[in-house]
């Protein structure tokens, strides 16, 4: 079974208050993230972000969906996230932030593995497309956020 490691950097126009609130409601990314059909909260956490449970389901560059939970294992305001995942995929990752000048760089961090069963067995043959469909799906992220944000000047 293929694990992949990806890595994305977003560099975002904006504060960091503004650009970690935004990746913190994760229950309004499918208003402004294309690719993101929707969130649904299935466990809250009280007067924490850490333990809270989403469902995710996306939709990709490809004609395939994935649906997964993310669970927020630990966070670092204005620094840190991490998560796991469980369902189409399986393992972790974690959110990056920092900021130089007036540019957020928010770099995401992913070791999954494909827990369909027929992404699983092509995997081995399909990764790279598997890899351009995700860096596909993380620009289009990016650029809708930097828009969002600017809409919000």
């Amino acid at each position: 079974m293929t694990t992949f490691h990806l890595t994305s950097t977003w560099h975002i126009p904006a504060s960091i208050e503004s650009c970690w609130f935004s990746i913190l409601d994760v229950t309004a990314w499918p208003s402004w993230w294309k690719y993101v059909d929707q969130v649904i909260e299935i466990k809250s956490a009280h007067c924490s972000e850490n333990n809270k449970l989403h469902q995710y389901t996306w939709s990709t560059c490809l004609p395939y969906q994935l649906i997964f939970t993310l669970r927020a294992i630990s966070i670092i305001p204005y620094q840190l996230i991490t998560f796991e995942a469980r369902g189409d995929l399986i393992g972790n990752g974690c959110c990056k932030f920092s900021q130089k000048d007036n540019i957020v760089h928010i770099q995401f961090e992913w070791h999954v593995r494909t827990n369909k069963p027929w992404m699983s067995l092509i995997s081995t043959y399909c990764q790279p497309i598997f890899e351009w469909n995700h860096r596909r799906v993380m620009q289009s992220g990016e650029q809708s956020l930097i828009q969002r944000l600017n809409l919000r000047s």
